[in-house]
């Protein structure tokens, strides 16, 4: 994440970090980095069957919330142990992205409950 934000003009960027044994442990710095590309238009990322909680998602949507010229976000957290405690934050960020033309998140196969989705649109 640090390195990415070490590439502010960046305009697109797709990673794919599907299938892996990633933790939620860097989660937030990695958000931070993506915060500092703040000439992003497109931004497609992968997190699906990871060991990923949501523990950090928060800070993940505040450094996508500061990317102002975001007009598409793909972000797929399928098949991890997401519990949604902090989708509201999470959801905080995503709305700064007042550009949004196309939103799409996968969170299928996780442990949210509709109680904390709710908290998600508020956001």
């Amino acid at each position: 994440g640090e390195g990415i934000g070490r590439c502010p003009q960046l305009t697109s960027l797709n990673l794919d970090f599907g299938r892996n044994h990633i933790t939620d442990e860097h989660l937030g710095t990695f958000g931070e980095g993506i915060g500092r590309c703040t000439q992003l238009t497109s931004l497609n990322l992968n997190f699906g069957s990871n060991r990923m909680t949501g523990e950090n998602l928060g800070t993940l949507g505040e450094g996508i919330g500061r990317c102002p010229q975001l007009t598409n976000l793909w972000l797929f957290f399928e098949s991890n142990q997401i519990t949604g405690e902090n989708l509201g934050t999470f959801g905080e960020g995503i709305g700064r992205c007042t550009q949004l033309k196309s939103l799409n998140l996968h969170f299928r196969r996780n442990q949210i409950t509709g109680e904390i989705l709710g908290t998600f649109g508020e956001g």
